[in-house]
C-alpha cells in the first residue's frame, strides 16, 4: 500500500508577490499534489505556534512535508521540486549555499510590499480543487 505524502505550501496571504508565485503554482501543479493555507489562517497560525515563530511575522513561506518543514529558499526548492517540470530548471540555484540563497530570499522578502502590492486579504479564488485551499 503506496503511503499518502501530506504536502502544504504555507503563505503570506496578503503578499503579492506570495500571490503571483501560489498563483503559478496551482497552474503548474496538474497532479494536485500540494495542498495550500496562508500563514494568518488557523493552521497557519498553528504551525507558527508549534514551531515557535513569530505569529505576526510573514516573512517566508513555509512548506510541510508530512512531518518535515522547510522554510526560505530550501522551501522554494523543494515547492519546485514537487511540481517538477520546466521549473526544476531553477533548481540550478541550489548549487548555490543555502546561506547565500536565504540571504537573498531575505532581501526579497523585506522589499516585498515595496515592488509587489499588499493585498487586502487572501483571495482563495485560484483554489478550485476541493481540500485545495486548508484554512478561510
Amino acid at each position: 500500500m503506496k503511503q499518502e505524502i501530506d504536502k502544504v505550501v504555507y503563505f503570506d496571504g496578503i503578499c503579492g508577490l506570495c500571490d503571483l508565485f501560489v498563483n503559478l503554482i496551482v497552474k503548474i501543479d496538474t497532479n494536485n499534489n500540494l495542498k495550500f493555507s496562508s500563514l494568518q489562517g488557523k493552521s497557519g497560525q498553528i504551525l507558527l505556534s508549534n514551531l515557535k515563530m513569530d505569529l505576526c511575522e510573514f516573512n517566508t513561506v513555509l512548506f510541510k512535508v508530512n512531518d518535515q518543514v522547510y522554510t526560505k529558499s530550501t522551501a522554494i526548492f523543494k515547492i519546485i521540486e514537487s511540481v517538477g517540470g520546466f521549473f526544476k530548471i531553477f533548481l540550478i540555484f541550489n548549487l548555490i549555499p543555502t546561506r547565500i540563497n536565504d540571504w537573498i530570499y531575505s532581501k526579497i522578502a523585506k522589499y516585498r510590499f515595496k515592488y509587489f502590492r499588499k493585498l487586502e486579504k487572501c483571495d482563495i479564488s485560484k483554489f478550485n480543487i476541493p481540500g485545495q485551499f486548508i484554512d478561510d
